[in-house]
């Protein structure tokens, strides 16, 4: 994977320059037509900048290429563009890597404000609780290494628990090279490290001078998200919210030393 700077530290041609240099690893760079004004490699690399730039519109985003480069699309034809090699970015999101620990939580992905839940028709979406209260929406269930790299990621909707959609990310348990699950007490059950209750007569292996530590880092995680605008509200369907999110957790890895 290409590394860049923070986004301080480097010009918005510079970014993307880094990360059209990665994509060109992944995604063709050649026109297959005469018609077509950019190559997908490109295309990737520009809508990885958002991210990186935390641009929470992609309208505005690509108003703003669009006044440094001539030629691009319009962005429409763009958003249709992204949207067919979306499984081919989901693809690339979590490639099979050897892992000793993996931390697993999850965060809420809101489509609307509680107060429209009721008129909101956003499809698949569903009432859940998070942290801060009832969302409407989805959620992300993910691993993330002690490093930080979120290796296996899920959109899920807001109403199925935890350990529900645990269970599917277990299916490539052997893959990772069956590490270990760090989890909270929302992961209570057999499998997985999350902190013992109080009249807990046995030895489930939590370690109270290290693994409250490792949760933090998923905790962190969580928050560069979110600051990358990854809930940005500018959604209107599920493939968007899907593109969305694989991009914000592409550029996130990328951005790991």
């Amino acid at each position: 994977m290409c590394r860049y700077r923070h986004h301080h530290s480097l010009g918005r041609r510079a970014v993307i320059r880094q990360l059209h240099r990665w994509a060109k690893r992944h995604f063709s760079d050649q026109k297959r037509f005469k018609h077509q004004k950019l190559t997908d490699a490109l295309l990737v690399a520009l809508l990885l900048a958002r991210f990186v730039f935390k641009q929470p519109y992609r309208s505005i985003w690509w108003n703003m290429l669009r006044e440094d480069r001539v030629g691009l699309p319009s962005y429409i034809q763009a958003y249709m563009r992204s949207v067919r090699l979306l499984e081919r970015l989901e693809a690339l999101v979590s490639p099979a890597k050897r892992c000793a620990e993996v931390i697993i939580d999850s965060m809420p992905l809101p489509v609307c404000r509680p107060k429209r839940g009721k008129r909101c028709k956003f499809p698949g979406a569903k009432w859940g609780f998070g942290t801060q209260g009832d969302v409407y929406g989805y959620k992300l269930h993910a691993w993330v290494t002690p490093a930080g790299e979120i290796v296996q990621s899920l959109l899920k909707p807001a109403n199925l628990h935890d350990t529900t959609v645990s269970d599917e990310l277990n299916r490539r348990w052997p893959e990772f090279g069956g590490p270990k699950i760090i989890g909270d007490k929302g992961y209570c059950c057999l499998g997985y490290l999350f902190p013992p209750k109080k009249n807990t007569r046995y030895d489930n292996g939590w370690r109270q001078d290290r693994h409250p530590k490792l949760r933090k880092r998923i905790e962190t995680v969580f928050s560069q998200l979110v600051e990358a605008q990854i809930r940005s509200v500018q959604t209107k369907t599920l493939p968007s919210l899907r593109l969305r999110v694989v991009l914000a957790v592409l550029a996130h890895n990328l951005a790991q030393p």
